[in-house]
């Protein structure tokens, strides 16, 4: 899909927003369904749910592979009462439609056409991180490729991991900004992209891509990369 012109979110927005984040996952377990996700969403000025509506989830899997499978439902419905496209779904079966087609349509149904974003570049930005987080709610296990993702929005963030290497890192890129960038589409939704360390094996610092969909699907892709640690 066609962009606009890439346009920079301020790197003060998008460190602030993370650090918020950080704060809410050590904070997991003092929140009950579905105060947390209710309250994840706060954190996100510029992303809202249709008037009428309030988000929930169900848990899927158990311990210690918990995670969580999102919606919206109107407000002062029961918790038994669920959306006609998940009611009757044997939740065993709703975990293996995940990323198939028929799980795509009831995300969406269920979920995307509900929730709006202020259409800016940071608008953009809330968006695709939301969507990212509100997956991997109290979903540890099953979400460490976001978890574990340590984003970079500043040059003392940069140089700090690299310092980290203990001299180790490899043709080393040095960005002129640290800002993330959003593209908007004419069509609906865009592209955002921010540079990020991943924890574990992979000793790298690189772009990563969230490409959200004109129906509100976010999808990751990790671009090009910046430094080698190894």
């Amino acid at each position: 899909m066609p962009f606009t012109s890439s346009v920079r979110v301020p790197g003060y927005h998008a460190e602030r927003l993370f650090d918020n984040l950080l704060r809410f996952r050590k904070a997991w377990s003092r929140y009950h369904r579905p105060d947390d996700v209710r309250h994840l969403l706060s954190l996100f000025p510029r992303v809202a749910l249709e008037s009428g509506y309030e988000l929930d989830y169900l848990p899927m899997g158990g311990t210690p592979t918990v995670w969580v499978w999102p919606f919206a439902r109107r407000v002062g419905t029961r918790v038994e009462n669920l959306p006609e496209l998940l009611a009757g779904i044997d939740r065993d079966r709703l975990a293996g439609m995940r990323g198939s087609e028929a799980g795509r349509k009831i995300e969406a149904g269920t979920l995307y056409r509900l929730l709006t974003y202020e259409k800016t570049p940071i608008g953009l930005f809330e968006f695709a991180v939301f969507v990212n987080e509100l997956w991997a709610t109290k979903s540890a296990a099953k979400a460490r490729d976001w978890l574990d993702l340590e984003p970079i929005f500043s040059r003392r963030v940069f140089d700090e991991i690299l310092r980290r290497s203990s001299g180790q890192a490899q043709r080393v890129t040095r960005p002129e900004s640290f800002d993330p960038t959003a593209q908007l589409s004419a069509q609906g939704g865009g592209e955002v992209s921010f540079l990020v360390h991943p924890s574990g094996g992979y000793k790298r610092i690189a772009e990563l891509r969230l490409v959200v969909e004109p129906g509100g699907s976010v999808r990751r892709e990790m671009g090009k990369v910046i430094a080698n640690l190894a």
